[in-house]
């Protein structure tokens, strides 16, 4: 099964994370860096990341206007 590679403010389903009723977390893509997709929460907040082949798209598109793509967080190095 190809990996699916979101467009940037879709909104995804994540089959890594889960609610409190069991069911897949949806995000905003917002990247991916690394080999990880970053996703925000739909009412924004702190991304988080999961892997790419847990990104799932949702059966009816949805989008969310992303102004400037985040960049994701990364420790400070000292």
């Amino acid at each position: 099964m190809p990996i699916y590679t979101p467009t940037v403010g879709e909104v995804v389903r994540d089959l890594a994370h889960r609610d409190f009723s069991g069911k897949p977390v949806e995000g905003v893509y917002m990247d991916t860096l690394a080999k990880l997709v970053y996703l925000r929460p739909l009412a924004g907040g702190c991304e988080w990341t999961t892997k790419p082949e847990c990104v799932q798209p949702l059966p009816t598109p949805r989008f969310i206007t992303v102004q400037h793509p985040s960049r994701p967080r990364v420790a400070d190095v000292a």
